[in-house]
C-alpha cells in the first residue's frame, strides 16, 4: 500500500496491480489518499477507475468520511462520483451529500445532485429535512447561480422523499 504514493511510477503501477488483484477494505483509504495527492496523469486515472468500481460495503463509509475531511476538499466531486458509480445511496447521509454539493463548483453540485436523485426512498426524516433546508438555503444564495439547476433538482427530489415520509 505504501507504494501507492511512491515517486516511482513503476512502483505505483505495481501497487495498483496488487490493489486490483488482492484489494480489500484496508486498501480503500490509502488508495483514496494517493488519488487525492497525485496530480492528473495516467496513474491517477487508473486510481479513479479503481475507486469508481469498488463494490466493498466498507467503501461507502470511507467515502462519506472523506467528504467531511478537509484533506479531501479538492476531490469531493470525485468522491461523490465514486459513491454514485459504486451504487451507494448514502441512506442517512443525504444532508452531508447535499451540503457538499451546495458548497462546490458545477461538477461537485452535479455529482451531488445525481447521487441524491438516485435515492428512491429514505427512512431518516431528520436527514431528509436537513438536506432539504440546505438545498433551499443554497438556492437563496445569489453566488450559487451557476449551480442553480442542480440545487433545484436536489430540492425537488428531497421534497418528494420528504412527502413520502409523511
Amino acid at each position: 500500500m505504501k507504494d501507492l504514493t511512491h515517486s516511482s511510477a513503476a512502483k505505483v503501477k505495481a501497487a495498483l496491480g496488487r490493489a486490483k488483484k488482492h484489494g480489500d477494505a484496508t486498501w480503500i483509504r490509502p488508495l483514496l489518499s494517493a488519488f487525492a495527492s497525485r496530480s492528473e496523469d495516467g496513474l491517477r486515472e487508473e486510481m479513479r477507475t479503481l475507486l469508481s468500481t469498488l463494490k466493498l460495503s466498507a467503501a461507502e463509509e470511507v467515502f462519506l468520511e472523506a467528504l467531511r475531511e478537509e484533506e479531501y476538499a479538492e476531490v469531493r466531486a470525485d468522491v461523490l462520483g465514486f459513491l454514485w458509480s459504486c451504487g451507494f445511496t448514502c441512506e442517512g447521509n443525504l444532508a452531508l451529500v447535499a451540503e457538499v454539493a451546495c458548497q462546490g463548483d458545477f461538477r461537485q453540485a452535479m455529482e451531488g445532485a445525481t447521487l441524491i436523485e438516485q435515492v428512491e426512498s429514505a427512512a431518516n426524516e431528520k436527514d431528509v429535512l436537513e438536506a432539504l433546508v440546505l438545498a433551499g438555503e443554497a438556492l437563496q444564495d445569489e453566488t450559487k447561480e451557476d449551480i442553480r439547476p442542480f440545487l433545484e433538482a436536489m430540492k425537488q427530489h428531497l421534497a418528494l422523499l420528504s412527502d413520502a415520509l409523511m
